[in-house]
């Protein structure tokens, strides 16, 4: 583990450990199945089968070319609907930390024309996705965010 050029950090949570290594595009962590990592020198055996394996395929091939090269190219950076998400999360924590209401959030986060145009529709779908935004946020204010260490 001395020989990786960038920090480390060894996670522990109930019955699991990550190993986080911050690389130049961003946190690389690898899940333990089993064993730990703070018992010295390791071999690491890759289970990529089941669900999502595309994925983990992309994720080899992220860990394999930042191993051999320092770094992964910009065509195996993984963007997701969900990771399109975390902005407009923290810009909601942030609307509620200042006491923003619900309209004010929806402002802060689609912008004042968009509300303007969409607030009063008969469907509220603007409303509704403010709100889901919100009770996201509030669950991570509440500890959630344990959950995505």
């Amino acid at each position: 583990m001395a020989d990786f050029p960038w920090p480390i950090a060894i996670l522990q949570q109930r019955n699991r450990e990550e190993l986080a290594i911050r690389a130049p595009q961003g946190i690389v962590r690898l899940s333990i199945v089993e064993g730990t990592m703070l018992d010295g020198p390791v071999t690491l055996d890759y289970r990529v089968g089941g669900p999502g394996l595309a994925e983990r395929l992309q994720a080899l091939a992220r860990w394999d070319c930042l191993l051999r090269t320092g770094s992964w190219p910009q065509a195996l950076v993984r963007s997701t609907p969900r990771a399109d998400r975390w902005p407009l999360i923290l810009a909601t924590m942030d609307a509620l930390a200042s006491g923003h209401s619900l309209r004010e959030t929806a402002v802060a986060l689609f912008g004042r024309e968009t509300v303007d145009r969409e607030w009063h529709q008969p469907s509220d779908h603007l409303k509704m996705r403010t709100r889901r935004f919100i009770s996201h946020a509030r669950r991570l204010a509440e500890g959630g965010y344990r959950d995505l260490l």
